[in-house]
Formats: structure tokens, C-alpha cells, sequence
């Protein structure tokens, strides 16, 4: 009986996708850890959680300077909201790309070499990110975008599976973890680039929506004509200005910014590279585990029955629910983190200083929110977790929408926006592995919804400001709050229908034990 059991549990550890606790299809029963993934000690588990929470950190670089440096960029391309909105969109292209053309495959496929595909993914990034300030083209810097979302990809779904790998069924706080980089490299990045942002840009004026606000607002096509006294003879004389090349100028202290950034990436990709030269005899267990996983078919790695075994049904609808969970989070995110800048400048008429601080304040609760995610996790389910997220991003869009105009309240509740909107995306993730198993290519669903939300969101965002000026941030953000506080109800209805497969697995194992 022993020697039948043995074998069919090796059967069934060769067909599973991915390191989680299995599932027998037929009797719908946990069964137990392959033996392997006992032995990690925690002192590697935590090791190898902070070095995948420096490529969130990385990822939160790179992805964030454009907003703390939108209208700079404006200026270098010789763009508007509309047309940069759309290359920033081209990223969601990219990480579809990424998705369809095999991002979780290859992560599956070449498992053994996780570290490896880290690297040669944040090296690509990292280059990238230097060519950005020369770029004067929107085209050429939205293809860049496109090839930094394919990159994004293949690194979301590689850190979130190594991650499950580790820590199993208590992998709800250290998803929330690793998701605090991004964050930290969020509030980093506008203290970065503000020495050497431009303090006067020519924007379109159609974007204030506040006469108060001292901007600049020449056509950045044309140049303009005034008289200034001359200092010798009183007599005054004309003097025409190309607005383009003195914003040019203003700008081309930008690429230090850039820079800098790129320099802390490759600091981390080295790191990721030694840790793929001498990771240790543990982790070479693993890999010959994975090498004989990496012979299954296409057809096998999208199985939804490998899932939830016996209910594959079940597991396409909680995959449905967490694409749309993780679309709004991204739109919430992108909102704020691209556009609050410019708000704060054509709106609030803040400095661009304290421009910069109001994004960094954004951040700072962002990540706040995060690590409270990664506490709370651990104490509270998840089905409750989401419930409150849900709740305070309404109450905070709803106050910003009424009271923006007071610079307390915009202060105090774009901070409490970034407390809630910060542990949405992976607490989506932390849910959804309470219910079904998730493979690599389940974790890519985020970063499809991701790439979606990219490029249906921010052309259409950035046409919006276009129109009726960049006011109109608050409104799409009550929209946001309204929907991120209804899909938890939807979503609870659909998982209590099974239940929390953890929590099967406890009872059973007592069970036995009685």
C-alpha cells in the first residue's frame, strides 16, 4: 500500500505545473509537499524573498520616472498629454506580447534558470532606461515602452512563481512583500529627478483647469516675440525665443536622473547573477525537479482541471475575477502615479518641488499599504482583506473628488489613496491562491490585465485631459473607487461555491490524525 502511494504521488508531482500543494482530482483530498521543498531553510526562503523584492524595487524605477517627469517628457518629444499617455501605453503592448507569446511558458519551460532569465530581463531594462533622455521622437519612446512591458513580464511572472515555489500556503504575505519594492521605488524616484527637472515647461493650455496656476503656456511650435530694455542705452529692443529649444535646454539635465536610476539597476542584476552562479545544493534538487516538469505540452501548462482538480469550471471563473481585480488596480495605480504630478502643477498650483513631494507622499503610503497587506495577511483571510481595500479606495476618491481643491485634503487623502490602492494587486494574487492552484501561467493573468488596462486606460485617460484639462483625474478616480468596492462581493459569491483549499487541507490532515 505504502509502495502504491509513493507512486502515485510521484505520478501526480511530474503532471503539476507548479510547486504548490497538489490536489487529487478524484478525490478532490491535499496531498502532501514533494520532499524537496521541505528543506528550505528559512534563512534561504528570506534570502532569496528580498532579492526578488529588489527587482519589484527595480521595476518601480523604471516604471514610475515618467510619471514624476511627465511634462519634461512632454517637452523632449515635443508631445501633449495624448499622444505621450498613448507611447506610455505601448508598455500594456509590450506585456501582452510578452504574455501571448510565451512569458509563462518560457517560465516554465526554463525553470532551472529563473535566476538567469532575471538578469538578462533587468539588463535589457536597464539599458533602455539610459537611451530614454536622448530620445526626442514619441514613437521611438513608445517602442521602448513596448519592449520594457515585454521585460516587465517575464519578471513579474518569474519573481511571483519563485515566490509560490518557496512558501506554498504561506505565500499571501510574502507576495505582499515582494510587491513593497515597487513601492519603495516609487517614492524613490521623484527625490531622484527633481534636482534636475525643469522648473517652466510649455504645456497645453487646454490642460489648467485652474487660471490661478502660474504655467507657462506657449505653443511649443511656434515661436513668440517681447521687447526687454537694454541695459546701456534704455532703449528697447526685440527679442524672439524658440520655446523648443529653451525647453530643450531646461531639459537635458534630465538624463542624469536617468542615470542614476540605471546605476542601482545593474547594481541588483549583479546581484541576481551571483546568486545564479553559486545559489546552493538545495536549489539544484529543485531544478532536476523542474527539468522533468519542463517535457510537459503546451496543452497541459493551460489546463484549468490542473487548477482546480475536478472543477475546472470553477478555476476559469476565479481567473476571470482576478483579471478584472487586477485591471482596476492597475488603472487606480496608473492614475495617480502618471498624472498626479501634472495635477498638482495645472490644478493645485504646487511648485514643482512640492509637486514632486505630493508624488512621493503618494508612494510612501503606497508602500505603507503594502507592508500592512504583508502583516494583515498573515492575521486576517483574504476574503476580508479585499473587502477592506475595497471600502477605502471609495472613501478616499470620494473625499478627493469633493475637496481636492483644499490642499489639506488633497495632502491627506491622495496619502490614504496610496495606503489602500498599494496592497490591491497582490492581495488579488494572495486570494486567488487561496482557492485554486496557481501555475506560471496563471500568475501571468495580472500582468495580461496589466498590459490591458495599459492600453485601453491611458490613451483614453490622456484624451479625457485633452478635452476638459487635467480636473478630470478626480472624476475617473471615483469611477475607480466605485468598481474596486463592488468586485469584492462578486468575487466572494463565486469562491465560497468551493471554498479555501488550505482550509480543506487542514481538515483533513486532522482528520486523518483522529
Amino acid at each position: 500500500m505504502k509502495a502504491m502511494e509513493s507512486y502515485n504521488l510521484q505520478e501526480i508531482e511530474e503532471e503539476a505545473p507548479f510547486l504548490q500543494l497538489e490536489e487529487r482530482s478524484d478525490e478532490n483530498e491535499p496531498i502532501n509537499d514533494p520532499p524537496g521543498d521541505k528543506q528550505f531553510s528559512m534563512m534561504y526562503k528570506m534570502m532569496k524573498t528580498f532579492c526578488v523584492i529588489l527587482i519589484w524595487f527595480c521595476m518601480g524605477l523604471w516604471s514610475e520616472i515618467n510619471g514624476a517627469t511627465f511634462q519634461d517628457l512632454m517637452s523632449l518629444t515635443n508631445s501633449n498629454y495624448g499622444a505621450l499617455s498613448q507611447a506610455i501605453s505601448m508598455k500594456g503592448v509590450g506585456g501582452l506580447c510578452g504574455c501571448f507569446l510565451g512569458g509563462g511558458y518560457i517560465v516554465e519551460r526554463l525553470h532551472h534558470k529563473i535566476e538567469l532569465i532575471l538578469v538578462v530581463c533587468v539588463m535589457i531594462s536597464a539599458g533602455l532606461n539610459s537611451v530614454i533622455p536622448f530620445c526626442h521622437y514619441v514613437v521611438v519612446y513608445g517602442i521602448i515602452n513596448a519592449i520594457l512591458g515585454w521585460a516587465d513580464v517575464l519578471l513579474n511572472v518569474a519573481g511571483q512563481v519563485i515566490i509560490m515555489d518557496i512558501w506554498k500556503e504561506k505565500a499571501s504575505g510574502p507576495l505582499h512583500s515582494v510587491h513593497i519594492g515597487y513601492g519603495v521605488g516609487g517614492f524613490i524616484v521623484p527625490q531622484i529627478v527633481k534636482p534636475f527637472i525643469s522648473k517652466k515647461l510649455p504645456v497645453n493650455e487646454k490642460t489648467i483647469t485652474n487660471s490661478d496656476c502660474e504655467v507657462v503656456t506657449t505653443s511649443p511650435f511656434t515661436n513668440f516675440t517681447f521687447d526687454v530694455i537694454d541695459g546701456n542705452d534704455l532703449t528697447l529692443s526685440n527679442v524672439t525665443i524658440n520655446p523648443r529649444a529653451s525647453s530643450l535646454s531646461e531639459t537635458s539635465n534630465l538624463k542624469y536622473g536617468f542615470f542614476i536610476i540605471t546605476a542601482i539597476v545593474i547594481v541588483i542584476a549583479f546581484i541576481w547573477l551571483l546568486f545564479y552562479l553559486f545559489k546552493n545544493k538545495l536549489d539544484k534538487v529543485s531544478n532536476n525537479h523542474h527539468k522533468k516538469k519542463s517535457k510537459r505540452s503546451i496543452g497541459d501548462t493551460f489546463n484549468f482541471n490542473v487548477c482546480a482538480p475536478g472543477d475546472p469550471i470553477f478555476a476559469f471563473f476565479i481567473y476571470v475575477l482576478l483579471f478584472l481585480w487586477c485591471y482596476m488596480a492597475t488603472s487606480g495605480e496608473r492614475i495617480i502615479g502618471k498624472y498626479l504630478y501634472s495635477y498638482a502643477r495645472n490644478q493645485a498650483c504646487f511648485s514643482p518641488s512640492k509637486a514632486e513631494n505630493l508624488l512621493t507622499a503618494y508612494w510612501v503610503f503606497h508602500t505603507v499599504g503594502r507592508t500592512l497587506g504583508f502583516l494583515v495577511s498573515s492575521l486576517i483571510h483574504m476574503k476580508y482583506v479585499i473587502f477592506i481595500e475595497g471600502v477605502g479606495n471609495l472613501i478616499s476618491a470620494l473625499v478627493l473628488f469633493f475637496y481636492s481643491d483644499n490642499h489639506t485634503a488633497l495632502w491627506l487623502f491622495v496619502s490614504c489613496f496610496g495606503l489602500f490602492t498599494g496592497p490591491i494587486y497582490p492581495s488579488g494574487v494572495a486570494w486567488t491562491n487561496r482557492y485554486i492552484i496557481l501555475t506560471a501561467t496563471g500568475v501571468m493573468i495580472p500582468s495580461i490585465a496589466s498590459g490591458i488596462s495599459d492600453i485601453s486606460f491611458l490613451p483614453t485617460f490622456g484624451h479625457f485631459v485633452e478635452l476638459l484639462g487635467i480636473r478630470v483625474m478626480t472624476i475617473f478616480l471615483l469611477g475607480y473607487g466605485v468598481i474596486i468596492c463592488v468586485l469584492p462581493f462578486i468575487m466572494q459569491s463565486v469562491a465560497c461555491t468551493r471554498g479555501d483549499r488550505f482550509m480543506k487541507q487542514n481538515f483533513n490532515e486532522n482528520f486523518h490524525r483522529m
